[in-house]
């Protein structure tokens, strides 16, 4: 009976699912150990991942000759993806020897160019939906059609075959950074995080959190976010933070008074920090890595003290909401929390991958450290000890992850590929230095508006590769250093995990809480509005992206906390009471003040000391009086 099951279509599904996961997780397991040439490994990488996800994700039609019909399309989509996978390996010596727009094209390499792009755009579809192709598509037509558009965005275009050398016979396009940053630093880490979540880690941390925060006004909600912040370092992943977490804090939160909208709004944000927390910030950023050089392990610090700042503007506002609306006081009832003393070593996997990163090892070398702790750590005490048939588990998960990663990642190298050779991005240069008219900040909102713009219908990896291609060369035309004007790009595509009409984040959060996706979309957009001033602030003084001596960095991070406290407390209007629209517009002056202005001027010195006043003021002198007159 078991042979005749593996003889059915959805049988043989899942054969293959257990097949290509391990055979693909062996490939770049030995890529690290014994690498082959990028392209070679770049080719197998793609289309083993593309036909992972027709296996994982085959067509949904449920009845008769239509079910049958979509699964021969799946084994069949299967088999070409694995077909295009052997032509590649026998056509990689010719391929790497070849010179660029010199040696000829043959009707293999046109056919290897068209079928793979076809196969990678269905994968896209089923992997992340219509948005992220739809951007793609229309890149791709601007290529053959570049001569068709008006003005500045005009060029002559690519012929098929030029686009198939660009895009498909080289280390660029669906080749290219996307490919390289997929296999040397994301699949260590989504490795980790499967291995690290399976083996009791991931409940560790949501556990943790409750503890921690279960007792403080607003506790429901601050679980969520120490939670996801957490998860968020080991994670990276936005939607599985928000699932991982949400299925636990979203019923707590609407338990102590919070709606169904609140609770996946408050989730969702709080989630989608965790792609700006360190050590695991999430796809984009081991992108950014790759493509600007310098060690994983730099952006890790970079980002450390904004994503500190983000999170902390997102515990005032909880914290402020609870003491204002009386709601998301926890109950003991709710909770039955496992003890957390009895698991507290399983925090050595994280501990130790972190370490290897301080002292300088590779990113990728620290993840397989933290991945080896975190598969020997359980075993040290009986309590904590898995089911090694439970690792079978993990490598599927690990596959799964890294084929929904990868095939949208390979389209992006088209977008980039059309970007970069048609000058797009130089052209748009000049554009936005004609319209900022050379100043800073305006320039600045501009370069938001359109991050904002292409996240409400891409993947924050997709929309961080796009703007880092558009707008980061044009912020560094205006003296903005490297690393900052890449950073600034992605806190504000990261807001599309969040922002409407496709927020995936908020639907996720939407889908746990039985909620309205229109409105926890709109409320969670609402809340990352924390996030806005947080960019301002490493634009204008690049210590607090743990650059210079200790002190500097110290007093960076001091202004950046303020700051965005007293941006916390300006966008409740509420500290101790309602505020007055003085109040309110002194704490919104003196925020923009000490992000905007130089640090340790003058003036920086007295935006400070302008919060601190008010908020004695409103704690210690206001408060006393509106108690003593009721």
């Amino acid at each position: 009976m078991p042979a005749v099951r593996f003889l059915t279509f959805d049988g043989i599904l899942r054969l293959l699912q257990f097949v290509l996961s391990f055979i693909y997780v062996a490939f770049l397991l030995r890529q690290f150990y014994q690498p082959v040439s990028p392209l070679a490994a770049a080719s197998f990488h793609v289309y083993m991942a593309v036909a992972l996800v027709f296996a994982f994700n085959p067509l949904n039609w449920h009845k008769g000759l239509k079910r049958a019909l979509g699964r021969g399309l799946d084994l069949s989509a299967i088999a070409l993806s694995l077909t295009i996978v052997w032509l590649y390996a026998g056509e990689i010596r010719r391929l790497e020897r070849r010179f660029e727009m010199i040696d000829p094209i043959f009707a293999l390499d046109i056919f290897l160019h068209v079928a793979g792009l076809l196969l990678i755009f269905e994968a896209v579809r089923r992997s992340v939906g219509w948005s992220l192709l739809s951007v793609v598509l229309i890149f791709l037509a601007y290529g053959y059609l570049g001569f068709l558009f008006p003005g500045w965005m005009a060029f002559p275009g690519f012929t098929l075959a030029t686009q198939a050398e660009l895009i498909s016979m080289q280390t660029e396009g669906i080749f290219g950074i996307t490919a390289s940053a997929a296999i040397n630093f994301v699949f260590f880490f989504v490795m980790f995080g499967a291995v690290f979540t399976f083996t009791g880690g991931g409940a560790l941390f949501i556990d943790l959190a409750m503890r921690l925060t279960a007792s403080l006004k607003g506790g429901a909600a601050k679980m969520s976010l120490v939670g996801s912040a957490l998860f968020g370092m080991v994670s990276g992943s936005a939607i599985a933070n928000t699932t991982s977490t949400g299925v636990l804090t979203i019923p707590i939160m609407t338990r102590s008074g919070y709606t169904k909208d609140q609770a996946a709004a408050t989730e969702a944000i709080a989630s989608t920090g965790g792609q700006l927390m360190p050590p695991i910030m999430g796809v984009a950023a081991f992108v950014m890595a790759d493509m600007l050089g310098i060690p994983y392990a730099t952006i890790a610090a970079a980002g450390l003290i904004p994503a500190l700042a983000f999170y902390f503007a997102l515990f005032v506002i909880v914290d402020l909401r609870a003491r204002k609306s009386g709601v998301g006081n926890v109950a003991p009832e709710l909770l039955d929390i496992p003890p957390v003393l009895p698991r507290v070593h399983l925090l050595l996997a994280p501990v130790l991958m972190i370490a290897t990163l301080v002292v300088g090892y590779s990113a990728a070398y620290a993840a397989l450290v933290g991945t080896a702790a975190a598969l020997v750590v359980p075993l040290l005490r009986k309590s904590t000890r898995y089911n090694l048939r439970g690792l079978v588990g993990c490598v599927l998960d690990t596959a799964k992850q890294m084929a929904w990663i990868s095939a949208p990642l390979a389209a992006v190298g088209v977008v980039m590929v059309i970007a970069t050779q048609s000058n797009l991005a130089l052209k748009f240069v000049r554009l936005l230095s004609d319209l900022g008219t050379g100043n800073l900040y305006f320039s600045l909102l501009l370069v938001i508006l359109g991050c904002i713009i292409m996240g409400m219908g891409l993947p924050t990896v997709a929309a961080y590769i796009i703007g880092s291609l558009v707008f980061v060369p044009a912020l560094m035309d205006l003296g903005i250093d490297r690393l900052a004007a890449n950073l600034f790009v992605l806190y504000y595509c990261v807001l599309s995990m969040v922002t409407p009409p496709v927020a995936l984040c908020s639907y996720a959060a939407s889908a746990i809480a039985r909620s309205d996706a229109s409105r926890t979309g709109l409320l969670a957009f609402g809340y990352s509005l924390v996030i806005f001033l947080v960019p301002f602030g490493f634009i204008n003084d690049p210590h607090i992206l743990w650059q210079g001596s200790a002190l500097q960095i110290m007093t960076g991070a001091a202004g950046m906390l303020l700051a965005t406290f007293a941006w916390a407390v300006f966008l409740m209007g509420w500290l101790k009471g309602a505020l007055s629209k003085l109040e309110r517009a002194l704490f919104l002056g003196f925020s923009l003040a000490l992000v905007l202005v130089p640090t340790l001027s003058t003036e920086w010195a007295l935006s400070a000391a302008g919060i601190v006043a008010l908020v004695l003021w409103r704690w210690l002198i206001r408060g006393r009086l509106t108690v003593a007159r009721s």
